[in-house]
């Protein structure tokens, strides 16, 4: 898996908020794949999906408060906050490969 913590040569955050606003679009496309995939399946396989999308959600809206912050930071504390972005992008892209491999 990729991870998309900040190199320390990033110094400019709005690229920086505009790649991970543009994953979190590209994991929620892909989640909704596997959406349509868990309905065909079934309700078994929706309740299940509906577990991890639940986790998937939470780990969205953590994001989304970090690119906040981020976006509100200066100085010393930008490259913290990249970091802090970078892990919880990681997470909410491992919360969708935990759906992926349920549900491909």
């Amino acid at each position: 898996m990729m991870s998309y913590a900040p190199h320390s040569a990033m110094t400019n955050v709005d690229p920086y908020i505009t790649m991970i606003k543009a994953k979190i679009e590209e994991l929620d496309a892909e989640l909704n794949v596997i959406k349509a995939k868990a309905k065909v399946r079934g309700a078994e396989a929706e309740i299940q999906l509906d577990e991890i999308a639940s986790e998937y959600a939470g780990k969205r809206d953590e994001l989304e408060r970090k690119i906040k912050d981020l976006q509100a930071s200066g100085g010393s504390a930008m490259q913290d906050m990249k970091e802090g972005a970078g892990r919880a992008l990681d997470e909410l892209a491992a919360a969708l490969e935990k759906a992926k491999s349920r549900f491909s």
